[in-house]
């Protein structure tokens, strides 16, 4: 399994176990740390991305979501994500089903950005490894810098973080 991969599911299994606690359920309607957006707007962008990363991989749902998603549909829904994601990667690394790939960096840095945004609008604390949190950011800073326009996004989110209150914990 690459680090990419590793890093992504360590980051999206705290991700479920985010989106099944029932301080996000009570806030879904709530404004999130975003001007103009909701919880539960946060959530669901949380759960778009493991289901493009699920789908890039063959591992996609064969229903889509919920058309009005609830905080508990949309943590089941994370959740079988995240099972087909790791299945996908124990059976790739088996020699199972054909690898399609990896998952991009780019989804990695999404997935722990949308992450901190959910955690910070429902003020709790998330338990990411300084090991995760390490890889994420240096796969971030190589993908940027390897990218058009990157150092310019990079930059954009550096910016973000200044701005944020107590967002990074890494």
């Amino acid at each position: 399994m690459t680090e990419t991969r590793s890093a992504f599911l360590a980051c999206a299994s705290v991700a479920v176990r985010l989106l099944e606690r029932p301080e996000l359920a009570a806030a879904w309607a709530l404004p999130s740390v975003h001007d103009g957006l909701r919880v539960r707007d946060v959530a669901t962008e949380l759960v778009r991305g493991l289901r493009l990363s699920a789908l890039d991989l063959g591992r996609g749902p064969s229903m889509p979501s919920a058309l009005r998603p609830t905080a508990e549909s949309t943590a089941r829904e994370a959740r079988l994500l995240v099972e087909r994601l790791e299945q996908h990667a124990v059976g790739a690394s088996a020699g199972g089903p054909i690898d399609r790939g990896d998952i991009p960096a780019s989804r990695l840095a999404s997935l722990a950005a949308d992450l901190e945004d959910l955690a910070l609008s429902v003020g709790q604390h998330v338990d990411v490894s300084p090991t995760t949190a390490r890889a994420a950011l240096e796969l971030l800073v190589a993908s940027a810098r390897g990218a058009t326009g990157g150092v310019a996004a990079l930059d954009g989110l550096s910016s973000t973080l200044r701005s944020a209150p107590a967002v990074v914990r890494a």
